[in-house]
């Protein structure tokens, strides 16, 4: 352990500035300000950005708008797109329905009934007709979807799901998931990537409850952890000032020791 006699002595507030006042060490304060301030602007520009990018987007998901202005058949899912309400037009193709089990509405566990529409551009979509107790229920309400005639969609434009969440062993279909959907309709044309959930069901079934998205936004903590670091660089130059000052100091007071007799 070195002892305390060995150390350097502190110098007074005036022993320091007898030294940094000189022309050459306020010039290199200037500096160290200088280069301070820089870091300190671009912490300030990393914060505002962590900021930035956790303010939610300012999405109107709620003012139908035709599905073609947000989606594209055979073209991924866009964020901006998810649960916007939307309207299309073209046709329900008969036989092509599917009944999936499992799906809460507005927490009451029961059934949909799902159709397939082929729009008058020719893409086939998913369409969530509507709601029912139970399978049974969902399938009784398909003799009433009108195939023969146009049919119109307005509803929320929502991802296709994972089919993992299907019941394989009892032979269950939960999942809306487009890409068996595919597998299951006589002829599929170019698809949309989503479904649509229809705000007015058909007769017999209730509406599926479809809620405004949920946007999940946070912090970027990568931007504030960068912020905290210029600030430190800031702080590290203005503390090097610093400690080359207190140094000089330190050398001529060794040189004025060692001259005395």
């Amino acid at each position: 352990m070195t002892d305390d006699t060995d150390r350097s002595p502190r110098p007074t507030a005036a022993q320091f500035f007898s030294v940094a006042r000189r022309p050459r060490w306020i010039a290199a304060l200037v500096l160290a300000l200088a280069v301070a301030s820089g870091f300190a602007a671009l912490g300030q520009w990393q914060l505002q950005r962590s900021v930035e990018n956790a303010a939610a987007p300012e999405i109107d998901t709620e003012t139908p708008v035709p599905l073609e202005t947000v989606a594209e058949p055979q073209r991924p899912m866009t964020d901006a797109s998810i649960g916007q309400r939307v309207t299309v037009s073209g046709h329900l193709v008969a036989g092509d329905f599917v009944v999936l089990t499992g799906r809460e509405n507005d927490g009451v566990q029961g059934a949909w009934l799902v159709g397939h529409l082929v729009t008058d551009d020719g893409a086939s979509l998913a369409v969530g007709l509507g709601w029912a107790p139970d399978a049974d229920a969902a399938r009784a309400a398909e003799a009433d979807v009108p195939t023969d005639q146009p049919f119109t969609v307005a509803g929320r434009y929502l991802p296709t799901e994972s089919p993992e969440v299907n019941d394989v062993e009892a032979g269950e279909q939960r999942a809306l998931s487009i890409g068996e959907l595919l597998n299951l309709w006589a002829e599929p044309g170019p698809v949309f990537a989503g479904y649509v959930v229809l705000a007015e069901p058909t007769p017999g079934l209730d509406a599926i409850h479809q809620p405004p998205p949920f946007r999940d936004v946070s912090l970027n903590w990568l931007n504030v952890f960068y912020a905290a670091e210029w600030v430190i660089f800031a702080g590290f130059a203005v503390y090097l000032w610093y400690r080359v000052v207190r140094d000089v100091w330190e050398k001529e007071e060794e040189e004025r020791t060692a001259a005395a007799p």
